[in-house]
């Protein structure tokens, strides 16, 4: 089945329920399995309420529009996801980080049947590619926060392995670190491959220079 064309069944899968009380929460959730299904421009507000079990002007009340659903989406999973990301890379020293970026990619899968935060940001790329707004939700709630908070963890973990780099050192490696993290966060629901969490961990501590002496 394509990407876009996803089904989770037939109950909306409880990703943002689990923390946004109330119908709100069931919205998002029936939203973000009709964009998984249908894409986002084929999506309806129709499909969502009856989804909900709510009637169209009902859905209406909470929602004046499927733009005004995909950007509450957007942000609502991007806070939590950059939030959680920035937790772990707090704590994230010289000492621990090979078991640290481990736990960090394992977010992306989710629990006991639930989609993780990788599953979410993938029915979304799929749903939404080419929406400006949802590209730009999407770096204000993800890819702004995300950068500052690496900027602010590798010079910590640099220190801890004695490594200094110059300003633009640092832009790049924070650029290479965002690749190789982002780019394995998506692509491994994307292509029909095991995933191979080890090697990419490898990756980017031999890039970073991580690695004890």
């Amino acid at each position: 089945m394509a990407a876009a064309e996803r089904s989770f069944g037939s109950a909306p899968p409880d990703y943002f329920t689990e923390f946004v009380e109330g119908r709100r929460g069931e919205i998002l959730d029936a939203a973000l399995a009709v964009f998984g299904e249908k894409g986002y421009e084929a999506g309806t507000m129709r499909a969502i309420a009856k989804r909900v079990g709510v009637t169209e002007p009902a859905l209406y009340r909470h929602y004046e529009s499927k733009e005004a659903i995909l950007g509450d989406i957007v942000a609502t999973a991007g806070d939590r996801i950059s939030g959680d990301m920035r937790k772990r890379l707090d704590t994230v020293t010289a000492d621990n980080v090979e078991p640290m970026l481990h736990a960090l990619i394992e977010m992306r899968r989710g629990l006991k049947g639930k989609p993780g935060a990788g599953e979410v940001l993938h029915i979304l790329f799929h749903a939404a590619p080419h929406n400006e707004t949802f590209i730009g939700l999407l770096r204000a709630h993800i890819g702004t926060p995300m950068v500052g908070a690496v900027r602010a963890t590798i010079p910590r973990i640099d220190a801890g392995f004695g490594i200094e780099r110059t300003s633009d050192e640092l832009e790049a490696r924070i650029r290479v670190f965002m690749s190789l993290f982002a780019g394995y966060f998506t692509t491994s629901l994307v292509f029909d491959a095991p995933p191979n969490d080890g090697a990419v961990v490898d990756a980017m501590l031999a890039i970073m220079g991580w690695r004890a002496e």
